[in-house]
């Protein structure tokens, strides 16, 4: 397996427990890693016309009335069967383990890669395996809740904790047995009406100042946090752009130009 494929192969192993992608080349690679900004998806589900609200806010939005709405979607599998096949699912890597749990038209989509198919996505699954060099890789999943404006979608977050205390990454012999701490993310499932998982998102953090990885998550988190950060800006900490830096600056040239005429 080249670099590349390694790298994509491990990209968004936090959903599983072992990693995600693989690609041939990065030339086959680039109709498969794409920004969510290149290709944005509106579920045809998704009804963003209702809303019950719980009550109002005294500015800014609503706070729904989630059992109303969930009602009112009158989707054939409940809020409770639809978490507990969420976590069955996790059980089997999310399906790795048992395809089955997949509908045909199955698709995962991460930050940087995918959406990926059925067929490409277990490909790359069974082409990594992060166990090997992780022993105690463990997400830590917890606060599942269903959506209550896209029917079917279950959405849960994940706190990653592992140490590479078994193989060497990157064809080093020896690990680095430094422990990686990712920032707390946001995954989901997608049900359609069979109960089988149309969608599998991952990867998503939520807050980047937590965890020791400069706020990356999925494996580019991973690979930064015990000393082997990818050689691109997407494998790397956020960082703010020279022309946002100059607005800002800008900006605060301006309010303090105003502070001044006010004194």
């Amino acid at each position: 397996m080249n670099i590349f494929s390694f790298i994509l192969a491990a990209v968004n192993a936090t959903t599983l427990g072992s990693a995600f992608m693989t690609a041939n080349t990065v030339m086959s690679s680039r109709s498969s890693i794409q920004s969510t900004s290149e290709k944005t998806i509106e579920p045809s589900t998704i009804n963003n016309d209702v809303t019950i609200a719980e009550m109002k806010c005294e500015a800014g939005g609503s706070i729904l009335d989630e059992a109303a709405m969930l009602a009112e979607q009158n989707f054939p599998i409940s809020p409770n069967e639809l978490i507990s096949k969420a976590k069955q699912a996790l059980v089997k890597d999310c399906g790795v383990l048992d395809p089955s749990l997949w509908a045909d038209d199955f698709e995962f989509c991460a930050p940087y890669v995918g959406p990926l198919s059925k067929e490409r996505f277990l490909e790359a699954a069974n082409g990594f395996q992060i166990y090997d060099s992780f022993s105690d890789f463990d997400n830590r999943y917890f606060g599942f809740n269903v959506d209550p404006i896209e029917p079917g979608r279950v959405w849960f977050m994940t706190r990653l904790r592992a140490t590479n205390d078994g193989l060497g990454l990157f064809g080093k012999k020896e690990p680095t047995n430094k422990t990686v701490v990712l920032p707390p993310q946001m995954y989901s499932f997608l049900f359609n009406e069979d109960g089988s998982i149309r969608e599998l998102t991952v990867g998503y953090p939520v807050d980047r100042r937590q965890g020791n990885t400069g706020g990356l998550g999925g494996m580019f988190g991973v690979f930064y946090g015990v000393g082997q950060g990818l050689p691109f800006p997407e494998g790397k900490p956020y960082q703010l752009s020279r022309r946002f830096r100059l607005f800002t600056k800008i900006g605060d040239l301006v309010s303090q130009m105003k502070d001044k005429k006010k004194e």
